[in-house]
């Protein structure tokens, strides 16, 4: 659906170009209000120092015509200063600012004798006032100067064209070049102003994807996590009842068969949770339940639960902990124990060779506890270093192939540790090995 079909969206889009605008008034309210206090001081010294010089007799005196510069100057620069402090961006301040500066070009063509230098300060002004990017306020800076030219024309030619003979119609001429410039700048205005609404349209587009990205990813969390418990249901009864099967005598058959649905049950039902945690993770559901629990036994629990496929591997797996950490701590085990079951496991899976390695320490001055888990696996890539905390991202496609998992493990657990309060980092030389670092802060029992 266009932008401009949709009534709300259309809304949306003129608000944004609308404060675009607004802002960019404002800017030019500001950036005029010094040129006016510039502009103010000027005229005072061009009376005083440069109209003795372009004038003759009585209108030459350089008191007189400073004292021009300051009592006019004041009348035109005071009103858009104070417009500019007090109503920046307002459509009223530009209007005032338009007429301030225009008549600030006249008083500088009297103040110089009408010299033709002067003149260019109409074309710059104009050009200046094109940046509030309001069409009417060029017209109406134009028609000061137009007005101006017509009445001096004929009453003080000198005053504008420093010569008076045969020169009542030149405001003609004046206005025609005052009109293409305009003519230009128009061309410029409307330019910019439909860039402008094109930045508002990409803006409303870009909010209006992200808004409908969110619902998507709602949807999504809400589905996966309804999906996660319909299935973890039916599967808790499947191995059950194998578990109790397995209890019944079978022959070496279906002792098998028993097995392997059992380890296939089991390995489901992680799948299952990670969904779980993914979905409570991106909806910010997951939260961190602090308790009493024994360190030591904690990580003598990993080290029996891996014990066996390591020796069924061939690897040796070390636990060590610093002796100055307490026997008890408080934090959220049960997280504790899933982040270390992934890191751990992924160091057994990866390494066919050698040893895996746990290692646990405490900052007495941080009150942190830090974990290093190495092993002498296969290693990763330096490139790819980076990549390892995404959802589902596996170095290797043929690593889902022979290892199995999802790619889940590593980005849930980096989730849980910042969500506990601490930091993950990774090392590794591609060949040599792996090491997973992170620190927790947990208080002492």
């Amino acid at each position: 659906m266009k932008v401009q079909d949709d009534p709300r969206l259309h809304h949306d889009v003129e608000k944004i170009f609308s404060d675009q605008t607004d802002e960019i008034c404002a800017r030019v309210d500001r950036g005029f209000a010094y040129l006016m206090g510039f502009q103010w001081l000027g005229c005072i010294l061009l009376g005083a120092f440069v109209t003795p010089s372009t004038w003759l007799g009585q209108l030459s005196g350089s008191k007189e015509n400073a004292l021009i510069g300051l009592l006019f100057g004041a009348l035109f620069a005071i009103p858009p200063i104070y417009g500019a402090l007090k109503l920046p961006g307002e459509k009223v301040t530009r209007y005032v600012v338009a007429l301030g500066q225009m008549l600030f070009s006249t008083l500088i063509i009297y103040l110089t004798g009408g010299r033709i230098e002067s003149h260019f300060h109409i074309f710059v002004s104009l050009a200046a006032l094109a940046f509030y990017m309001d069409v009417p306020v060029l017209w109406l800076g134009s028609s000061v100067v137009i007005i101006d030219h017509l009445l001096r024309g004929f009453m003080l030619p000198m005053s504008i064209y420093g010569v008076s003979a045969g020169i009542e119609w030149r405001w003609i001429e004046h206005t025609a070049w005052i009109g293409f410039e305009n003519f230009v700048l128009m061309l410029g205005i409307q330019r910019h102003r439909t860039e402008l609404r094109d930045v508002a349209i990409s803006k409303v587009q870009m909010i209006q994807a992200r808004e409908e990205a969110l619902r998507l990813a709602s949807v999504k969390s809400s589905f996966l996590s309804n999906v996660s418990h319909e299935i973890r249901t039916p599967l808790n009864s499947i191995m059950g009842f194998s578990d109790i099967l397995r209890d019944t005598s079978l022959d070496e058959e279906q002792q098998e068969y028993v097995n392997t649905i059992h380890r296939c049950s089991d390995s489901l039902l992680h799948l299952v949770n990670d969904i779980l945690d993914v979905s409570k993770i991106e909806n910010g559901l997951l939260q961190v339940d602090s308790h009493l629990f024994d360190v030591k036994e904690l990580h003598s629990d990993i080290q029996k639960i891996f014990f066996i496929k390591c020796q069924e591997k061939g690897l040796s797996l070390e636990l060590h902990i610093d002796e100055n950490i307490p026997a008890q701590a408080v934090g959220d085990s049960h997280r504790l124990r899933q982040v270390l079951m992934n890191l751990v496991g992924n160091a057994v899976k990866f390494t066919e060779r050698g040893r895996v390695r746990i290692e646990v320490k405490k900052d007495c001055i941080a009150k942190t506890y830090s974990w290093h888990i190495s092993d002498t696996g296969r290693g990763i890539k330096r490139e790819n270093l980076k990549k390892l905390f995404r959802s589902f991202y596996q170095e290797d496609p043929s690593i889902a192939r022979k290892y199995g998992g999802t790619g889940l493990g590593l980005m849930i657990s980096k989730n849980l540790i910042e969500i506990m309060g601490g930091q993950i980092s990774v090392s590794s030389n591609y060949g040599e090995g792996t090491t997973f670092s992170f620190s927790l802060p947990l208080e002492d029992a």
